[in-house]
């Protein structure tokens, strides 16, 4: 079994019930917030149906009318909402005329390829770097390299998207700027993975520029913070091995307070990938966002919504899992 004690299975049923009420909330805000937006066709009353029937074509409206029931009472309205979201149906988009869910998971794939990608390669670098600047690094190399990290990590993501698009794709051409792949291009065509890779080349820089710093710094602040413990010390005073130190007194101490935190590091990163999507117009989540918003296409924003609301909380519990595993100890802590 993943957990075999007793703490561990209690600790897997807190995280459970604390994500799952997390979860429960976010449904409810998606329910709420489309219909609380003034204008919104979701927000229209009974007696606006004409008015929304004159807004929309008839094939658009009969679907609206069938599925959201706008002349119903909000608590039903809500019942009818949970019915669809266990089945699978999130609504039809006003603007692409087709159901919310075969939008929102064409275009999942690749945010998630994005996302994915940038934080296992940020987290391999960040904490690489910053347990060498800890354990390691000359004072002025960590000056230097701590001035240029506290640098990048005062960068809006959207503003380093700028500038490495400006600089990498328009003035040196190195990297196509826009898009996942060429237009006209099919997966069937030949080239096209080469194609994919050399145009998410540079969102993944952005992305891992972006979230390198914050997760160095903390790396090294941990792993100092850990040097100065009594038993690191005398470890050194018993003669033991510098290796066996840095690996075994060091660095598995520091994993549980690095991964701790690195779970709210990424949930930023997750946000950042929407914005950089946005940026190299690259066809993820973050771009049909930007046309839902729009286009005010409310029923689209609602599935973009709880589609990345429900990857934040996988994310979420995936770091917890881990740390729970890795270190069973922190359930007679908490």
């Amino acid at each position: 079994m993943f957990f075999r004690s007793r703490p561990s299975l209690i600790w897997l049923c807190t995280v459970l019930g604390r994500n799952c009420m997390l979860l429960s909330i976010l449904v409810i805000l998606g329910f709420l917030l489309p219909r609380l937006i003034p204008g919104s066709p979701l927000s229209f009353s009974a007696d606006q149906i004409d008015v929304l029937n004159a807004m929309l074509p008839e094939e658009t409206f009969n679907r609206f009318t069938d599925y959201y029931a706008p002349e119903q009472p909000l608590i039903k309205q809500f019942a009818g909402y949970l019915r669809h979201l266990a089945r699978g149906d999130w609504g039809y988009s006003f603007h692409y005329g087709l159901a919310v869910r075969e939008i929102v998971m064409s275009r999942v794939s690749l945010t998630l390829f994005l996302s994915l990608t940038s934080i296992v390669i940020s987290t391999l670098i960040a904490v690489s770097l910053g347990t060498y600047l800890a354990l390691k690094g000359s004072e002025y190399l960590e000056k230097g390299l701590l001035t240029l990290l506290l640098v990048l990590q005062t960068i809006p993501v959207f503003l380093l998207a700028i500038l490495c698009r400006m600089l990498f794709a328009h003035h040196l051409g190195w990297f196509p700027a826009f898009g996942a792949y060429p237009l006209g291009m099919t997966p069937a065509d030949a080239g096209f993975a080469l194609h994919f890779l050399r145009h998410a080349i540079l969102p993944i820089a952005v992305l891992i520029l972006n979230t390198v710093p914050p997760v160095a710094v903390l790396t090294r602040n941990v792993v100092q913070k850990i040097k100065r413990e009594p038993y690191v010390e005398a470890a050194y005073y018993f003669g033991i091995r510098e290796k066996i130190i840095w690996l075994y007194y060091i660095l598995l101490n520091s994993f549980p307070e690095i991964l701790g935190r690195l779970n709210i590091t990424f949930l930023y990163a997750i946000a950042g990938a929407l914005f950089v999507e946005i940026i190299f117009s690259y066809p993820g989540m973050g771009t049909l966002m930007k046309v839902a918003v729009e286009a005010r296409d409310y029923p689209l924003i609602q599935g973009i919504f709880l589609v990345t609301s429900i990857y934040s909380i996988a994310i979420n519990m995936l770091f917890e899992l881990l740390s729970i595993k890795l270190y069973p100890r922190l359930t007679k802590m908490t």
